[in-house]
């Protein structure tokens, strides 16, 4: 490791080689990179100008507030060039930033945004994909065991997409005491952890939304976890925050949806409801709801929904709610026409009945 600091050493300029293309260059996490040199630093080493300050650092704390380019290149003497590209190092790192009528700062909002995006599809008369949901990875209560377990099936079946629902991470700060319930605090820890241990199978691509537990990471921090997960993990495609909808056939429309309302005493309440919000013309041929925790199919106004079910036993909190956790994944197979409409949609649920204590 001393070997690539050396050399790394040399070729430190904050805002013109700056931690990411360092990390990028050897290959490590600009997380790693930049607690190197965090370490030397304290230790008194000096590299790049003599006592030369962390631009990105320095500018890191200057957008906990609002500023603009200028103001942070008169600030620190350097063009505006420079200040755009340790923003960019910045974003790098999964923080938001929002710049609007050239005020530029952290953004701790979550705004969802309407997003599609179009699958490759050449004919296919069955289209088949692994469905996750809630696996709420740092929680004490997570089920990593049987996620992979799941993975295993998927890959065994010969599934190459699964589509995840939200809530990859359990966050942090949910609630008064939410800090008992997990293990990992924090966006980079909790980020990290995914990036290691979520499962990662040959030729399976995983696609997901983000949560609100996920968000929580936002709220506290200004930062996108999905970004930094997808960063790291070639097989994960972030998709976005809430929702996002995926064209499988020119003329056939998955929704990932992961609401904010709370458990209903119905099962099927939650997906019909949401259903019943759409107009006629947005409707997606197949619904994944994530968030609630439960397994349910049904049709309704022509639509396949889906509740996803979760990868998390059920906790104290949710217990002394009498919320339950159906705990399993899916494979959903859809059979198209030629012009890609649905002609059949078949699920199977993968149920775990006996969570395993203290799997993390």
């Amino acid at each position: 490791m001393n070997d690539w600091f050396e050399e790394a050493k040399k070729l430190y300029k904050p805002g013109v080689y700056g931690y990411r293309q360092i990390a990028k260059k050897y290959g490590l996490s600009i997380k790693t990179v930049e607690a190197r040199f965090l370490r030397a630093k304290k230790k008194g080493e000096i590299f790049g100008k003599p006592q030369e300050i962390n631009l990105q650092e320095q500018v890191l704390k200057d957008l906990q507030k609002e500023t603009t380019v200028k103001a942070l290149s008169d600030k620190y003497k350097t063009s505006e060039r420079v200040i755009r590209a340790v923003i960019d190092d910045i974003k790098d790192l999964g923080y938001i930033i929002s710049e609007i009528n050239g005020t530029i700062k952290i953004c701790k909002d979550v705004i969802p945004k309407d997003v599609e995006y179009k699958e490759s599809w050449k004919g296919d008369k069955i289209i088949r994909f692994g469905v996750v949901s809630d696996t709420h990875l740092c929680s004490k209560w997570q089920q990593l065991t049987f996620l992979n377990h799941l993975y295993d099936i998927f890959e065994h079946e010969g599934i190459t997409t699964v589509y995840h629902s939200g809530d990859i991470t359990e966050g942090f700060k949910m609630r008064s005491g939410h800090e008992h319930e997990i293990f990992k605090y924090g966006a980079d820890d909790q980020s990290d952890y995914v990036i290691e241990v979520y499962p990662k199978r040959k030729n399976i691509i995983t696609k997901f939304i983000t949560g609100n537990h996920d968000h929580t990471h936002i709220k506290n921090g200004g930062i996108d976890i999905g970004r930094k997960i997808a960063d790291k993990r070639p097989d994960m495609i972030y998709l976005g925050l809430s929702n996002a909808k995926i064209y499988i056939t020119p003329n056939c429309v998955i929704e990932l949806n992961h609401p904010l309302d709370g458990a209903a005493y119905a099962l099927s309440y939650a997906p019909q409801k949401t259903i019943d919000a759409m107009s006629g013309g947005e409707k997606p041929n197949i619904l994944l709801n994530g968030h609630h925790h439960k397994a349910f199919y049904m049709i309704y106004r022509n639509v396949h929904a889906f509740e996803c079910g979760t990868t998390q036993a059920q906790t104290p909190w949710m217990r002394g709610k009498r919320i339950a956790a159906n705990i399993g994944g899916w494979i959903i197979s859809v059979h198209v026409t030629e012009d890609g409409t649905i002609s059949r949609c078949i699920g199977e649920f993968i149920p775990l009945y006996k969570p395993l204590e203290h799997d993390y």
